[in-house]
């Protein structure tokens, strides 16, 4: 029997997991698999630093124009065509298809001309006629999309790999890729899903950066529908969002894009921008007091930090001597958009990787 390789992951938001998930799926070489983090899904608190519990996790299509855009598109479609499958066989996983609304007050030529791929492979991808937006929106497409329950869905990320296939978790605090070379000396292979890009002498890739994004989850009223995603880009720049979170989690509403803006805390005045924004464009979300009042029935404020990169998302291998590492890190966010494209794309790179070097 040949030896097993011992790949490790650092990291453990959708994208450490999502690579766990698409090597220990496809990988044929003999391997164990360790994912070390110091957040993971089941902590029972979550810190802003740790993003994807928190997110929205929604499809939005966007045209890519640029080649950085176009990969990180075309990982989004195999992310897109893994939860077609993973909806069908494991509804518990929380991914639910529904229809995508996007409104723009001022749109790009980019979107008014369907261009950069933005209708590619989109099912039911439509043109909205004038008559169906709202006032002020001059543009509006609807296609379908996935929305997923962002701490559910990593919870069965998790539940997955330690049950199906036995990987191995460890949290611990690593402050340089080096030094876990050295506290694992039989690691044939590093993926690095550390979000900003932990460095192998330490520190962060210098490209990084974050946005801060606040949201709100609330609890609609018992005759809502959560059969629609909608997004509205407005002519000032602020996008508002409503994403519902299947098996009953509510719904997300925002947000705030506040770039290296490090405040963890929630912010009131975003909180109470956000609402007056939301009671304009989702009033079918809020609920009902005596005499007639309408509310938005916030269960809590969420503050996570999207990691963003210059360049975009970073995938690719790096060597130091022989220690041997995958990069993948810089989703910002659209973390779960990539997620499993991205683990596919870590997985094939590692693949050539064993295959070639015969590590």
């Amino acid at each position: 029997m040949s030896e097993q390789k011992h790949i490790v992951i650092v990291g453990a938001g959708v994208i450490g997991l999502s690579a766990a998930l698409a090597i220990s799926e496809h990988l044929t070489i003999p391997h164990r698999l360790t994912i070390i983090a110091s957040h993971f899904p089941d902590d029972k608190v979550y810190v802003p630093e740790y993003t994807s519990p928190w997110a929205g996790a929604h499809f939005r299509p966007q045209p890519a124009t640029n080649e950085a855009q176009r990969r990180e598109a075309k990982m989004t479609r195999v992310t897109q065509a893994y939860f077609k499958k993973l909806a069908e066989s494991n509804p518990e996983s929380s991914v639910k298809f529904v229809e995508g609304i996007e409104y723009f007050d001022e749109p790009s030529e980019d979107y008014l001309n369907c261009s950069g791929g933005y209708s590619q492979d989109i099912d039911n991808f439509q043109i909205l006629p004038d008559h169906d937006l709202p006032p002020g929106v001059s543009f509006g497409t609807s296609y379908t999309a996935w929305v997923v329950n962002a701490p559910l869905y990593i919870q069965f990320l998790q539940r997955k790999l330690k049950m199906q296939y036995n990987v191995q978790f460890v949290k611990a605090k690593i402050n340089s890729l080096k030094n876990l070379f050295h506290r694992i000396e039989d690691c044939s292979v590093l993926v690095n899903c550390t979000g900003s890009g932990l460095q192998y002498h330490g520190g962060y890739d210098h490209s990084s950066f974050s946005i801060r994004g606040q949201t709100l989850l609330v609890r609609p009223p018992k005759d809502y529908s959560s059969d629609k995603t909608i997004t509205h880009q407005s002519k000032n720049g602020d996008w508002t969002f409503c994403i519902p979170r299947p098996l009953y989690g509510g719904v997300i509403i925002g947000g705030t894009k506040q770039v290296n803006d490090n405040r963890s805390q929630p912010r009131e005045r975003d909180s109470i921008d956000i609402i007056k924004r939301a009671r304009e464009l989702f009033p079918e979300l809020m609920k009902s007091k005596g005499r007639g009042e309408k509310y938005f029935d916030v269960e809590r404020v969420n503050v996570g930090f999207r990691p963003c990169r210059k360049g975009g998302f970073k995938v690719e291998i790096e060597n130091h001597g022989d220690s041997v590492i995958i990069h993948a890190y810089g989703a910002g966010g659209m973390g779960y958009e990539l997620s499993y494209g991205a683990g596919m794309k870590v997985y094939e790179l590692m693949s050539q990787l064993l295959t070639r070097t015969r590590l």
